[in-house]
């Protein structure tokens, strides 16, 4: 065998490796985009409840809701 087809032989057989390792790797790639996705989602949502309970005046003690008064018996 010449050294010519020794290389070609070799070349195929690492670009077969490459491209099992590519698979792999696009697949985890794919996995990892879909987590970040959803992590990146419920951050949002987090945020946006924070920002939505920012935005409502906190009730100050004057404008809760007094409990009603206790009822006098009438003894008089």
């Amino acid at each position: 065998m010449t050294f010519t087809t020794i290389a070609i032989i070799a070349g195929a057989i690492l670009l077969a490796i490459f491209f099992l390792i590519a698979r792999l790797a696009i697949r985890w790639a794919a996995r990892l985009t879909i987590v970040a996705v959803i992590l990146l989602a419920l951050v949002g949502v987090g945020i946006f409840w924070w920002w939505g309970n920012r935005l409502v005046a906190p009730s100050s003690p004057s404008n809760r809701e007094r409990p009603p008064a206790a009822k006098r018996s009438p003894s008089r």
